[in-house]
């Protein structure tokens, strides 16, 4: 084990900030603490002996600092082909943190940036995104690190629980313009996500398999989604197969994708869909709680969840159970199942009629 001087805090001419000074066997560590404060001062000196005991301490010429790191965390996002873009969260990190080296993100430090930003008004749910960016940094850059900081990500209570009943569709449905109410009914109908959706071409609608592929899903897997016994679904791509072919005849070209917008995919609808949920008279739904509503529904069909899962394209368990919301119906399906199961009972004290 190394022999490691006690040390002591002191402040050099031309700077505010405290520095440290101790030795590593006879050998002369110094560091500024980037800090004002004497006891925070005296805390990184504490640190930095302690890692020097336990042979972690790193000279400060070697240390990672903070644009290594985003640079290992861009290259990690190019590598496994991440489609979220971090750069936004980068750069409000990068507003607290970008002058530190991986040294300086200590637990105490990324505690007061929450602390900070949630006080800033930041939702729960925005400051989880960044710390868990924070968090794969600092796992990526492990090997150049004395420790890991402990980073305690804030409880999210923002869960949707929006869901559609076919009245609520049909009441949506003549506000949408001709072009965007196919694709509404089909989201309904499937649980796609609108992405999903928008990149269908009709080489992936095979009609004699009744069967609609999905090459490429968020999860980068592959999905069928059979119509062979959903004949409500195979009127609506019926439907948007006839209107593309009028669009064809009219403008002498082909348009390869299901959904479109004067022959090219649609990309959007969302000024279209939040002008018809007013108009409905439902203001604030989501074309996202078609997803939940597809879940409900293949459960209140009786559908195994592993079955579900392979449907709507959901992983992980917990994904899924996120997504089924038990809602009264449900529940009093279960109820009756059990009164069922039971029967009426006997006894005296049954009511009279």
């Amino acid at each position: 084990m190394a022999h490691v001087s006690k040390g002591s805090v002191y402040r050099q001419k031309g700077s505010e900030n405290g520095f440290i000074k101790f030795y590593v066997d006879g050998e002369l560590k110094r560091e500024t603490t980037g800090t004002t404060n004497r006891e925070a001062a005296f805390a990184v000196l504490k640190r930095r002996t302690e890692e020097a005991a336990l042979g972690r301490y790193t000279d400060v010429s070697q240390r990672i600092t903070w644009s290594e790191m985003r640079a290992l965390l861009l290259e990690d996002y190019r590598y496994k082909g991440n489609r979220t873009d971090p750069v936004p969260r980068l750069a409000r990190l990068t507003e607290s943190f970008g002058k530190c080296v991986g040294d300086d993100l200590t637990a105490t430090r990324i505690k007061e940036y929450s602390k900070r930003r949630l006080a800033a008004g930041a939702a729960p749910a925005t400051l989880r995104r960044e710390l868990a960016i924070l968090k794969r940094m600092l796992r990526l850059a492990s090997e150049r690190l004395p420790r890991m900081p402990l980073i305690v990500l804030p409880p999210v209570h923002n869960a949707r629980q929006g869901f559609f009943e076919e009245s609520d569709l049909q009441r949506i449905l003549p506000h949408l313009p001709e072009h965007a109410r196919n694709l509404v009914e089909f989201l309904f109908l499937t649980g796609w996500r609108s992405g999903e959706a928008f990149a269908l071409h009709w080489s992936d609608v095979d009609w004699k398999r009744k069967t609609v592929f999905l090459r490429d899903s968020k999860n980068r897997e592959p999905r069928v989604f059979p119509f062979k016994y959903h004949p409500r679904l195979e009127v609506v791509l019926l439907r948007q197969r006839d209107a593309v072919t009028r669009w064809e005849r009219t403008h002498g070209r082909l348009c390869p994708t299901v959904f479109h917008w004067r022959g090219r995919g649609l990309k959007k609808i969302r000024r279209a869909w939040l002008r018809a949920c007013e108009l409905a008279g439902m203001p604030g739904r989501l074309i996202h709680d078609f997803r939940r509503t597809a879940v409900r529904n293949l459960i209140r069909a009786g559908v195994q969840q592993a079955i579900a899962m392979k449907i709507t394209g959901h992983k992980a368990d917990s994904i899924f159970r996120r997504y089924l919301i038990v809602d009264e119906e449900l529940l009093a399906q279960a109820t009756g199942a059990v009164a069922d199961l039971l029967g009426p009972g006997e006894g005296p004290d049954k009511p009279s009629e």
